[in-house]
């Protein structure tokens, strides 16, 4: 979730976290504190431009539509935190967005080696125990509550600190996606 301010709309702390994320992670409590503050400020800022969450305040939902899936094809059982479906789910985000052409390839594995090296799951298939299928994740996506018109909601990047809401991706680049995330995984 830390990391998730960076990536909506300040590169500047995303840095930061890739320099201090593992000794923030070790314990470093001075490292910590900043990350905290540093992260109720970004959420306090974004929730006062857009209390209603008719803007802006949809952002910090960066990598959730894929989060929630993955949570709700576990049963929302203990195997799969939230903060780690999140990573996951983020890191998907940043996957779909280079399959879409808006960010590049250096930034998606600039957001999946930061969360490698603060020990989170990256990849459906680093949840142990789970047999993953599109389809179902698919399935869970569109009867998510955030899904307006028959059109699910995303959140996707222009690159890192640049991320923005769109209702307009078509479902056979989310499998495309998430199909090379559980085959690569597996096979690679």
């Amino acid at each position: 979730e830390v990391a998730k301010y960076g990536l909506i709309n300040n590169i500047n702390f995303f840095e930061w976290l890739e320099k201090y994320g593992p000794a923030l992670c070790r314990g470093d409590k001075e490292l910590q504190q900043k990350a905290v503050i540093r992260s109720c400020q970004a959420k306090a800022s974004i929730v006062a431009e857009d209390e209603r969450e008719l803007g802006n305040r949809t952002l910090l939902n960066l990598g959730h539509t894929f989060a929630h899936a993955l949570e709700a094809e576990t049963g929302f059982s203990s195997i799969l935190l939230h903060g780690e479906a999140v990573a996951i789910g983020i890191t998907l985000a940043y996957d779909l967005s280079f399959r879409l052409g808006l960010c590049t390839l250096d930034e998606t594995e600039r957001v999946r080696n930061h969360y490698m090296s603060v020990g989170l799951p990256t990849n459906p298939n680093d949840v142990s125990g789970m047999d993953w299928n599109s389809d179902a994740l698919l399935s869970h996506m569109a009867s998510d509550k955030k899904v307006k018109d028959g059109h699910v909601r995303f959140i996707l990047a222009r690159g890192i600190g640049q991320a923005f809401v769109t209702d307009n991706v078509a479902m056979e680049d989310v499998r495309r996606t998430l199909d090379h995330a559980i085959f690569s995984s597996k096979h690679g």
